[in-house]
């Protein structure tokens, strides 16, 4: 079990190192981000300072190219009318003080009509460069002016080199005659040039060409910033060659002195939040065991004494202030004095509890969800609650057959779910007698229950008595309001009349009156008085009808073959009137010669489906006549019938008629009066 001064303890920790965790992070992210910012802006403004370094040489190119066309001299030069022009005004410290690292002059024609090439850190001629002879004479671009303002500066990716570079046109100063040719001149940003441009911005920089296949970042004019390490950040701008193309990237590299710094400023910041967070601890940690804990377990020691020894007369006493902890001990000093108050009143209620549980003289069993029998009380001499010291070690199973015990399991489980009170009922044979037994399930802890059991054996006697003497009256109340009323409506009836045909329907309903009367006689002989002897009750009607018609046992010859089958009064009496019916209409009917056979037969099938046939063998059912659409009052209440005990009906016309029905018996529900 944790202690609360462990728990405190462990709740301090965690709250305070959270605590430092997310002031730790926090300041990560405002003051690292804050210093990336300053960095990040520091780098962009030497790449853009760099750039514009570039920028501005590129235009003082631009300048000297412009002077250099503009001038006459040049002009006639190119015509081969001044000789003496290079070694004039194409001197080598002209490039050297306008760090010019070549000048190429073509004419109208696009021939090269002089060159000279410099290399500006040694200060001395060179020979032209084939790199840059080439791509003049495969790429014309920069050589073709249109008119004589006409100008193309920038930068141009070549191999190994870097150059930027201004192209105008050769004109007469005047601005008269045609143009003359191209003067080109440009500088060579090489390993040289790049140094004295990171020693002017203070910032190592870079040249890189773009391969045609790659595609830059952006050539927008803005600056790409990425660390790349802990040391060290890279700046990149991308720049447009003289095509406008972006093939040429400027990398500018930064000691990260701001980041380092950054860092440490976060680490002395982590620091002072452990120094803090750890004499905020040590006080807090200090005040709650000397103010709570120490109180706290002095004060479950006391009451642990006090159950342990269960000396609930003994009081508690906390004297040190009238705080929180001061309330408890009051308020347990109040428990003490009710629980020691109530003891007596217990004692007295279990002797009560006692009393009851002897008197009743119903079995008990304490049971528990397993089915394991923790006590039991068989007769009023026993006591529930005085059980043996050692375990009982005995199960529902060891006293109840197995089904009966399975089946008292599942409403333990289900009492135990729902809270509620559950009844079960079997039976057990007792000294040769079939004994009737009810158990009601109560919950009476966590996992177990109380089982009492009653023998119920002389109320199920008196009950199925009861229940055969309602059902007997029901017998009688159906016959007297029933047969008796329609068998006076139907004889007060016929004597007004003289036709045969209503005569005649009249009889029909006697029949039909009478089948019923006799299910209601065959089930007034019932043992049962709930089922009918099916068998015996097809006999005595059919008997009855052949009567009835006049017919005499050599005539017609009546073979009934049915299983022994009993059915309800609701199943049966429909039943009877179907078998009425097509009997009847057999004897009147079919048999022109009054001779014959009427064959019926009833059985079950192994789904519990009953099959009654009713055939004879007389002249057969007309062909032209529907015997599910007739206007036979006959047919039509056999079709009603069968539907009503939700049967099928079939009909056979080889070799006489033959009615085929099947159905399942109509679930019967009794009305008690």
């Amino acid at each position: 079990m944790t202690s609360i001064r462990n728990k405190t303890l462990a709740i301090i920790g965690t709250t305070l190192f959270g605590l430092i965790i997310i002031l730790y992070l926090s300041s990560q992210f405002v003051i690292i981000n804050s210093y990336q910012h300053l960095e990040d802006d520091e780098l962009r403004k030497n790449v853009l300072i760099a750039k514009d370094i570039i920028d501005n040489d590129l235009e003082n190119i631009e300048k000297q190219a412009a002077e250099w066309s503009a001038w006459d001299e040049t002009y006639f030069f190119l015509l081969g009318n001044n000789t003496e022009y290079a070694d004039k005004f194409l001197m080598d410290d002209t490039f050297i003080n306008q760090r010019i690292s070549f000048a190429l002059f073509y004419n109208s024609s696009g021939n090269l009509v002089y060159a000279k090439c410099m290399d500006l850190r040694k200060e001395e001629d060179i020979p032209i460069c084939a790199y840059l002879k080439n791509h003049f004479e495969e790429e014309n671009y920069l050589l073709e002016h249109n008119d004589s303002q006409s100008r193309k500066t920038g930068y141009l990716a070549l191999e190994d080199h870097t150059l930027m570079l201004a192209s105008q046109p050769i004109v007469l100063s005047n601005g008269t005659g045609e143009i003359g040719g191209t003067v080109v001149i440009g500088r060579d940003l090489d390993d040289n040039e790049i140094g004295l441009l990171s020693s002017r911005t203070r910032t190592d920089l870079n040249l890189k060409h773009i391969p045609p296949t790659i595609d830059p970042q952006s050539s927008d004019g803005s600056v790409h910033i990425q660390p790349v390490n802990e040391s060290t950040i890279l700046g990149s701008i991308v720049l447009n060659d003289v095509y406008g193309e972006p093939r040429i990237e400027l990398e500018a590299e930064m000691q990260r002195n701001i980041y380092r710094q950054a860092k440490i400023t976060a680490a002395y910041l982590l620091f002072t939040l452990l120094i803090v967070a750890a004499v905020f601890g040590g006080v807090v940690v200090s005040l709650l065991e000397n103010n709570i804990i120490s109180r706290l377990n002095s004060l479950n020691s006391r009451i642990e004494y006090i159950g342990k020894n269960k000396t609930f007369s003994s009081r508690l006493e906390d004297n040190k202030s009238n705080d929180e902890i001061a309330h408890i001990s009051t308020s347990i000093n109040q428990l003490l004095e009710v629980l020691d108050d109530s003891i007596d009143e217990i004692a007295k209620r279990d002797e009560t509890m006692r009393a009851i549980i002897q008197a009743i003289p119903d079995m008990m069993f304490h049971i528990k969800k397993d089915g394991t029998i923790h006590n039991y009380k068989l007769s009023m001499e026993e006591c529930l609650y005085e059980s043996p010291e050692t375990t009982l070690n005995i199960t529902i199973a060891d006293v109840l057959p197995a089904n009966i015990a399975k089946e008292e399991i599942k409403v333990i489980e289900k009492a135990l779910e729902t809270k509620q009170i559950q009844t079960l009922h079997y039976q057990l044979p007792v000294k040769g007698e079939i004994r009737d037994y009810q158990a009601r399930i109560v919950v009476s802890g966590r996992d177990e229950v109380m089982s009492i059991v009653t023998d119920i054996t002389e109320i199920k006697q008196a009950e199925d008595l009861h229940r055969k003497n309602i059902l007997l009256k029901e017998i009688h109340h159906r016959v007297k309001n029933n047969l008796q009323v329609i068998s006076s409506l139907l004889k007060l009836q016929s004597r007004i009349f003289d036709d045969p045909k209503v005569i005649e329907a009249f009889k029909e309903s006697q029949h039909r009156t009478r089948s019923m009367a006799i299910a209601h006689e065959k089930l007034y002989q019932s043992h049962s008085l709930e089922y009918i002897d099916f068998k015996n009750y097809i006999n005595s009607l059919v008997t009855y009808l052949a009567n009835s018609y006049g017919f005499s046992d050599s005539e017609i010859k009546i073979d009934i073959s049915s299983e022994d089958i009993t059915l309800g009064i609701d199943t049966s009496i429909p039943l009877g009137l179907i078998i009425n019916e097509i009997v009847s209409n057999a004897l009147k009917h079919a048999f022109k010669e009054r001779s014959g056979e009427i064959k019926i037969k009833m059985y079950q099938d192994k789904e519990n489906i009953y099959n009654l046939s009713i055939a004879d063998n007389g002249i057969g059912f007309p062909e032209d006549l529907d015997f599910r659409n007739t206007d036979s009052l006959g047919l039509q209440l056999v079709n009603s019938l069968v539907e009503q005990i939700e049967g099928h009906l079939e009909l056979k016309t080889n070799n006489g008629t033959e009615f085929d029905i099947s159905f399942k018996e109509l679930s019967y529900e009794r009305r008690d009066y």
